[in-house]
């Protein structure tokens, strides 16, 4: 970033390269839309650029893009009045698998865990998204969301709980143990 503020558009040019992808999914997940990800992707670009002499490199860039990423969600949620929809995309996280029935079962996961990610309150999808998905430390998403580093890691702790049992299988559908 301290290249972009000296004027190396170059440096902004990999900067978007390397956080780009992972910003629209986060985007994507939150909004519902994909294009308004890419437009909501190119606004946060767009400001962080303006933004450059402001810039202070007191955290990790990261936290700072993601930071612009989420006001730019609630403005626009604030302006729609609409509620957060999620995408019905697969994970783009997961690897496909060689064999066609390992890809079938990576498929099955990878759509349990999208219906478990939109029933989750939306406080608990952004923290898991910013969390695991963007890889931002509890410091990191405190910073972002606003809250406290104690309080984000309670939220992750409940919000992957919730994931948990929301994608495994009940264990009421197993036979017990002298049935």
């Amino acid at each position: 970033m301290a290249r972009v503020r000296a004027g190396d558009t170059r440096a902004f040019t990999q900067l978007y390269e390397r956080h780009g992808a992972v910003l629209l999914t986060f985007l994507t997940r939150l909004t519902g839309d994909r294009r308004l990800g890419e437009d909501l992707l190119q606004e946060t670009f767009v400001r962080v650029y303006r933004s450059r002499g402001e810039y202070q490199a007191t955290g990790r860039f990261r936290a700072f893009l993601f930071t612009i990423a989420r006001r730019l969600v609630i403005d626009w949620r604030r302006r729609q009045n609409a509620m957060w929809l999620e995408d019905s995309e697969t994970l783009e996280t997961l690897q496909a698998p060689e064999r066609a029935e390992d890809r079938a079962e990576a498929r099955d996961l990878a759509e349990r865990l999208e219906a478990a990610l939109r029933r989750l309150p939306a406080s608990q999808r952004e923290i898991v998204l910013l969390s695991r998905y963007a890889a931002l430390s509890a410091d990191e998403v405190a910073q972002i969301t606003g809250s406290t580093p104690g309080a984000v890691r309670v939220g992750l702790h409940r919000a992957l709980r919730r994931l948990r049992k929301l994608i495994e299988p009940h264990e009421s559908s197993y036979p017990t143990q002298g049935s």
